[in-house]
């Protein structure tokens, strides 16, 4: 025993174990590179063997600069390579519709990639839901909530809160002051989603900094992203256990974004609780919101908790903050950016708006050729989800030219790489309205701002009412 106790000091066991940890990465590292399935996809060695890669792009020392990267790689590689251990990446826009697939291709989200299906803060909304029968599910509970139908029926609440906007926006410019049109937009899109989804709107357009940290805490969750696939360990316990009071210490904008998930949780436990007193009644007509509906649908109990709604309200609230604030502010931007372009608008828009004041319906601003090109060629530009989008053939493997991707495997493309692609987009950093009026193939064939197959965005047409803003000023 005095033996092994002499023997077994402290450096003799740190040397053993670090001459375990080495060897074991170093047969890690060689397996990626030799007999991994994908190991004989092109690409650089150094991502194929370790997410280390990844992490010096997206991390440290550069911040979020993989995309870019990646796009480098292609240039040296071909249109498709091998960007870290397990992802495939494609460039190559006429190859959209394998990897986004509908019908009956099952098509799962990536868990490494979207980290936070794992951290129990946002693993019961639809847009964190990686398995494909559970997202079907999911999806078509709320899909009823999100049609041309039942967006039609909100012309009333949608118009009165343009006219609220506008009438801010009459007195800035008497005044001068300057704005930062992005937060503005983003009070707009979460006073009409937050009344929609939760039956009252959380009041931005009414405050002076237009609710500015709303949008700031739903872009901190974009920020913590790249670490939390590399950390998981420690980014994902931090989100769904430590109190925001604690890490306010150590990042404020990260306990403000715990505190903004929780949110909803108060307005989905009223209607919950408000259900259970009426014997599980439906609502009356007044009183209801989209998860009022939820409760008395046929979803599975489970589903209707009051855990998983108010995680599906903040996936609703993030997605319609954000994305519907970008996409409007850099819409407005070009669009009166352009004196061509806004006069074109603004002559189109009288047709059905004989007065700034007039309130119009969906259906009218859709019918609109010039008005809803505009509208794509601002969603083009506004890269919703910048970052690449991965999907998993769960059943099938994927054929690209003469590559066979085993199932099982993440394959994606990027928005932003595609939407900027000029074999496809012409001059792509120029707004261009008339591409899509000369060339409207373009949208069924390659259109991804709303992503494609059974994942595209279930709120696309919560978008275009928001946007006749142009014809008050």
């Amino acid at each position: 025993m005095e033996y092994i106790q002499e023997y077994l000091t402290f450096t003799r066991v740190f040397l053993f174990l670090t001459g375990v940890f080495f060897c074991y990465w170093t047969g890690v590292y060689i397996y990626r590179v030799t007999w991994h399935p994908l190991a004989k996809f092109p690409g650089t060695k150094l991502a194929a063997m370790s997410f280390w890669y990844e992490f010096y792009y997206d991390l440290w020392p550069h911040r979020c600069r993989y995309m870019w990267k990646i796009k480098a790689l292609h240039d040296e590689y071909g249109p498709i390579v091998r960007i870290n251990p397990i992802h495939i990446h494609i460039y190559d826009a006429d190859y959209l519709d394998e990897i986004y697939a509908g019908g009956k291709h099952k098509r799962d989200r990536d868990p490494w990639f979207m980290h936070m299906s794992k951290s129990g803060v946002m693993t019961w909304s639809l847009i964190h839901t990686q398995g494909h029968e559970v997202h079907k599910q999911r999806r078509a509970a709320l899909a009823p909530f999100f049609s041309r139908r039942a967006i039609a029926q909100l012309d009333d609440m949608i118009g009165g809160k343009i006219e609220t906007l506008a009438e801010r926006l009459s007195h800035l410019r008497v005044t001068g002051d300057v704005i930062d049109l992005t937060y503005v937009m983003s009070a707009l899109a979460m006073d009409v989603v937050s009344s929609y989804a939760l039956g009252a709107d959380v009041g931005n357009l009414q405050r002076a900094d237009w609710g500015k940290d709303w949008l700031d805490a739903h872009r901190t969750a974009g920020y913590i992203r790249p670490m939390g696939r590399q950390f998981k360990w420690l980014v994902n316990p931090a989100l769904m256990w430590l109190s925001p009071s604690l890490v306010e210490k150590f990042s404020p904008r990260t306990a403000d974004l715990s505190r903004k998930l929780m949110f909803p949780m108060e307005s989905i436990q009223a209607a919950a609780e408000e259900r259970e007193r009426g014997g599980g009644k439906a609502l009356e007509a007044n009183t209801r919101t989209i998860f009022s509906d939820i409760l008395d649908s046929d979803l599975p109990e489970h589903e209707k908790l009051p855990g998983r709604l108010s995680a599906e309200a903040a996936g609703i609230l993030g997605a319609g903050n954000e994305g519907t604030a970008r996409t409007l502010a850099i819409t407005l931007f070009y669009i009166y950016d352009s004196s061509e372009v806004l006069g074109k608008l603004r002559d189109e828009l009288k047709t059905i708006m004989p007065l700034p004041t007039s309130r119009v319906s969906l259906e009218a601003l859709e019918a609109l050729p010039y008005f809803s090109a505009s509208m794509t060629e601002g969603l083009r530009l506004s890269h919703g989800a910048s970052s690449r989008m991965p999907r998993i053939a769960t059943d099938e493997n994927l054929i690209y030219r003469n590559w066979v991707i085993p199932a099982g495997t993440p394959v994606m493309q990027s928005m932003y790489l595609h939407h900027t692609n000029p074999r496809i987009f012409p001059q792509p950093f120029v707004f261009l309205p008339q591409r899509w009026i000369e060339k409207p193939e373009l949208k069924s064939r390659y259109f991804l701002a709303w992503g494609r197959g059974s994942r595209s965005c279930v709120g696309m047409k919560l978008v275009t009412p928001c946007s006749p803003l142009e014809d008050h000023y």
